[in-house]
């Protein structure tokens, strides 16, 4: 009898390899956050920052590479959040290389760069 770990399980080597190994991972300034679930990795950086988004990415980028892994840039996205009541909004550029989005799904719920969440009401409602 063949035992396994259904694909995206938490309970897994792989993933837990990952949690015990990224548990050395943190932001260069204390006013930007890591959200980290299982091998899952969001890294939020407020306008006020001392510390930019390309300093704090070049230093995942280099603990990545210092141990030996890959982050999968085709992945990785990058949304700007902003208030709902402006009207004109400019985005900052993207980093390189990375797809500057206006929603992400993240663990199951869509999140929109206005902070609304009527694409994620949307897709429950269209279950």
């Amino acid at each position: 009898m063949k035992h396994a770990i259904v694909q995206g399980s938490d309970v897994g080597p792989m993933p837990m390899l990952y949690v015990v190994m990224e548990d050395d991972l943190h932001t260069l300034s204390q006013n930007n956050i890591l959200f980290k679930y299982a091998d899952d990795t969001n890294l939020l950086v407020p306008s006020y920052s001392d510390v930019s988004l390309l300093s704090e990415f070049e230093h995942v980028k280099q603990w990545a590479a210092d141990n030996k892994m890959v982050i999968n840039i085709t992945k990785t996205k990058e949304m700007v959040l902003r208030r709902p009541s402006l009207k004109h909004f400019v985005a900052p550029s993207a980093v390189c290389g990375i797809e500057q989005v206006s929603s992400v799904k993240l663990l199951g719920i869509i999140f929109k760069n206005n902070l609304s969440f009527d694409e994620h009401v949307a897709a429950v409602l269209k279950l």
